[in-house]
C-alpha cells in the first residue's frame, strides 16, 4: 500500500499510461477507469482508499448486499464485516437550513454501496449521492475489467 499526499492507495494496475477517465464522482466516491476510490475512508487521517477493478469481486447497494441495521456505522466497523467511510447515515440534513431528520433504514440501505474485495474479509462501504448513476458506472467498469469479458 503506497501513500501519496496523505491518501492510502492499494497498488494500481501497471498501465499508468492509460488515460484516467472519471465516470462518476461525488463527495464520497470516485469511479474511474483505474479504480474505485472511497473517500474519507481511513481513520483518523480521512485518507481515501483506491481499489483497483481487478481486485473487486462485486459492488452492491447495501440493501442488495443484505446489510442489517446493526452493521451500519457512521465511520468504521459496526457489528459485521463492513468498514464504512465517514458520513452520517441515519441522521441527515433536513430540507430547511439548520434542521436534521432521521433517515429511514430503507433510504439508508438504498444510498450506500458495499464492495467485496477478492481475498479480503473486510468489505468497504460508502454513501453515494446518486446511487443509480454510481452503480451504472461501477457495473460498466466491473464488466469491462472482468477476466471473461473479452
Amino acid at each position: 500500500m503506497a501513500t501519496e499526499s496523505g491518501q492510502a492507495y492499494e497498488r494500481l494496475p501497471e498501465d499508468e499510461t492509460a488515460p484516467l477517465e472519471i465516470l462518476y464522482e461525488d463527495s464520497y466516491v470516485q469511479v474511474s477507469t483505474r479504480a474505485l476510490v472511497i473517500k474519507r475512508y481511513y481513520f483518523p487521517s480521512f485518507g481515501s482508499r483506491a481499489i483497483p477493478w481487478n481486485k473487486i469481486e462485486w459492488v452492491h447497494l447495501a440493501r442488495d448486499a443484505n446489510v442489517k441495521c446493526y452493521e451500519l456505522k457512521d465511520w468504521g466497523m459496526g457489528i459485521g464485516s463492513i468498514w464504512w467511510n465517514c458520513r452520517s447515515r441515519l441522521i441527515v440534513r433536513g430540507t430547511r437550513p439548520y434542521t436534521l431528520k432521521i433517515n429511514g433504514l430503507q433510504n439508508t440501505l438504498a444510498s450506500n454501496i458495499v464492495v467485496k474485495v477478492k481475498n479480503a474479509w473486510i468489505r468497504p462501504g460508502s454513501y453515494v449521492d446518486r446511487p443509480d448513476l454510481a452503480m451504472a458506472a461501477i457495473g460498466q467498469l466491473i464488466y469491462r475489467n472482468h477476466p471473461h469479458s473479452s
